[in-house]
């Protein structure tokens, strides 16, 4: 059993959200037990009623910046973290939050939700990287628990982790699945999906999504064209890329009146 004093001297770790659905928090919680021998969580305000404010190792920061005091919050967390990870894809991408900003003027949403006397102040969804610097990033809708671990792990040997961004076909492939996308003609986006989630969907014989974000160098605009050719339409699949928060370089090249090249 860990005594007090042994306590003090462990690595100090905080939890915090910003905009989000809490799910990366509920996966943390979940898997809470196999970190508290090695770690002292100094702030979770979603678990525990007791949080301390000051410096601490590794921050885990969920959620993405879409209000005013957000920014206030993250600079006041990067100010206080010797390491801080963005998990989910609301932190890493801005995630649906950012697909429906990407299509819809934040004032609109707004006014059609409160009317003329909006109670609350919004701005269009953004990843924390666009206001602080962040030392790693893990996608993921929610995070998948093994990688929150391993990441923590590296962490906590002082080098930051490794995490792969290759896209979700190459986790089909290492479980044999079947291609839903060629031979269900599903619109299946795991060709431009980061890798990470161990191919869930595919696996049951449902088309990816693309929760965990897009993967290192996404061949959008081919993939685009792939969807158009099984006859779905231009502005249909761009909303299903633009969902997860992709961001809008991606899409330079791709306009709803336009055929793709």
């Amino acid at each position: 059993m860990t005594t007090t004093t042994e306590q003090k001297t462990l690595p100090c770790i905080a939890v915090e959200s910003l905009t989000g659905c809490a799910g990366e928090l509920l996966v943390i919680l979940d898997n809470l037990e196999q970190l508290l021998p090695f770690v002292r969580i100094v702030s979770f305000p979603f678990a525990q009623s007791k949080n301390e404010c000051g410096p601490v190792d590794i921050t885990f920061v969920e959620g993405s910046v879409s209000q005013p005091h957000d920014i206030e919050k993250l600079k006041r967390i990067r100010s206080n973290s010797r390491w801080l990870i963005a998990i989910g894809n609301c932190a890493v991408w801005g995630c649906v939050q950012a697909g429906a900003c990407s299509r819809c003027h934040v004032e609109d949403m707004l006014h059609a939700v409160y009317g003329d006397e909006s109670p609350i102040k919004a701005l269009p969804a953004r990843p924390l990287s666009d206001f602080v610097h962040v030392d790693a990033m893990l996608s993921g809708c929610p995070i998948n628990a093994t990688q929150f671990l391993s990441v923590t792990a590296s962490l906590l040997k002082d080098h930051l982790p490794y995490i792969t961004h290759k896209p979700v076909c190459l986790e089909c492939k290492l479980r044999e699945n079947p291609c839903v996308l060629i031979e269900k003609n599903l619109p299946c986006l795991g060709p431009v999906t980061a890798a990470g989630c161990g191919a869930l969907c595919p696996s049951l014989g449902a088309a990816c999504y693309g929760c965990w974000g897009p993967c290192q160098s996404p061949q959008m605009a081919a993939m685009a064209t792939i969807l158009q050719e099984k006859g779905y339409q231009l502005d249909e699949v761009l909303s299903r890329l633009q969902t997860f928060g992709a961001p809008d370089t991606l899409f330079a090249r791709m306009k709803p009146d336009a055929e793709v090249a």
